[in-house]
């Protein structure tokens, strides 16, 4: 009598199971739209997002200028940028706010020489017997940054990496401006260079936009403030566009 007790309390809990399996099926094919994806951001919430805290950015930097004289900014000039993020999630969503600091340091090559005077800074055509002799000319100019992002991420796939979005924006005050300069003189390697130049703006400002996936990134830069003070140099405003790792 017990054997058949047992049996019997046995098949009564497989059929409760079962049919709890199955109302669970059903309940899942029976979702609308609408509740799937309540469910699928029920699932977001629980997923721990990256935050994403340093940037390191390898960027090739230049200028959008009227300079004239025959002043061409070359291809090659380049900058890096090394951020701080603090990440900050909205809701436990896949949007965040991220403000951060950092230091950025752009520098623009070129072909001729840079003088200041009463009347501001001007690029004035080299000296020929000189140029052929010049193996570097470069300015530098380099900012303590305040970046600041929105960023957005879409679902994990199975390795928990996502694509990133992020529009933001940045102010720097510069805190140096120096030119160096590079050239052979009788075989002799001789390298210059000069500091201290009033006539740069001592602030820069402008939007940022990066996307990528994982660690990998494009971002991009452009610089609304002026690079020298009304009236104390020409029309020139940077720009930026390079790659970006980040992570931790």
């Amino acid at each position: 009598m017990k054997h058949w007790f047992l049996l019997i309390l046995l098949a009564i809990v497989s059929i409760s199971v079962t049919a709890q399996d199955s109302t669970s099926t059903v309940a899942k094919s029976s979702r609308t739209k609408a509740e799937e994806r309540k469910f699928r951001w029920a699932q977001i919430e629980k997923v721990k997002l990256p935050k994403d805290r340093i940037a390191v950015d390898f960027l090739g930097t230049n200028w959008v200028h009227n300079i004239g004289n025959g002043f061409k900014t070359k291809w090659y000039s380049r900058g890096i940028s090394v951020y701080y993020y603090y990440d900050l999630r909205i809701k436990r969503s896949r949007v965040s706010f991220a403000p951060g600091i950092g230091f950025s340091s752009s520098n623009i090559y070129h072909r001729s020489e840079m003088n200041d005077d009463s009347l501001g800074t001007h690029f004035d055509p080299m000296d020929p017997t000189k140029l052929s002799n010049i193996k570097k000319n470069k300015l530098s100019l380099n900012y303590i940054d305040i970046p600041l992002e929105l960023r957005i991420r879409t679902n994990p796939d199975k390795n928990d990496n996502f694509w990133k979005f992020a529009i933001g924006f940045k102010a720097g005050v510069r805190i140096d401006a120096h030119t160096k300069q590079v050239y052979k003189d009788d075989g002799v390697t001789k390298v210059y260079k000069e500091k201290r130049f009033p006539d740069f703006n001592l602030f820069r400002a402008g939007p940022t936009f990066r996307v990528g996936y994982s660690v990998f990134n494009l971002v991009a830069y452009y610089g609304v403030v002026g690079v020298f003070k009304k009236d104390k140099g020409p029309l020139a405003n940077e720009f930026s566009v390079g790659i970006s790792f980040n992570g931790l």
